[in-house]
């Protein structure tokens, strides 16, 4: 129950686990693993969903953190991750034009799921573990309906920047998660049915 809960926004989008601000003063220093998850969760949280009714600083915000998330998510090496061999028998610019489809579903429907999800709900930071170019950043949350959550990073750095490369819930990857049903997809209707899929989701949002 728990992973189709806080999945479910990264199915509708395709990953990109919530995550994502500024990382306070007197917190990890900027360039940590720590600072790289907290800067994508507070930004993430106070996402809010695209209307006629938002305001201009409100749209601002909403551009900063997609901005944040941009930065601190591999994109291209989620949608090479999600996609598996497909990815190599597209052309550069269908990978492209796929990397672009996925981020605006990040920002259409990943990050307003996130935001509504995680709240006010309070993050505990547990621990940081650094091997060489990867690290595992653990928390935990506390979920009215759920109970206590695990929820861990991981993350690469890719050109000096800690970059978030997977999310596990209670120690099952959400990126293994979502390739699955991407893959199913594929092997249902093929690359352009699952293009189609992600269309439409991107039309009712």
């Amino acid at each position: 129950m728990k992973i189709k809960i806080i999945s479910g926004f990264m199915i509708c989008l395709l990953l990109g686990m919530p995550v994502a601000g500024w990382a306070t003063e007197g917190s990890a220093t900027q360039g940590s693993p720590t600072a790289a998850v907290k800067r994508l969760l507070d930004s993430v949280r106070s996402y809010k969903k695209d209307s006629p009714d938002l305001s201009a600083q409100e749209k601002a915000a909403n551009s900063q953190a997609q901005k944040v998330a941009e930065e601190t998510l591999a994109m291209k090496e989620l949608a090479q991750n999600v996609l598996g061999p497909e990815w190599t028998k597209l052309k550069a610019n269908e990978q492209k034009n796929f990397m672009q489809l996925l981020t605006t579903l990040f920002q259409k429907v990943a990050y307003p799921k996130s935001a509504e999800f995680f709240g006010d709900l309070q993050i505990e930071f547990r621990n940081e573990k650094i091997t060489g170019e990867e690290a595992i950043v653990e928390t935990r949350v506390s979920h009215p309906k759920e109970g206590q959550i695990d929820i861990n990073y991981q993350l690469r750095q890719i050109n000096n920047k800690w970059m978030i490369a997977d999310v596990l819930l209670d120690g099952v990857s959400l990126l293994a998660n979502v390739r699955s049903q991407i893959q199913q997809v594929i092997a249902k209707e093929s690359y352009r049915g699952l293009v189609k899929r992600m269309r439409e989701k991107l039309a009712e949002s």
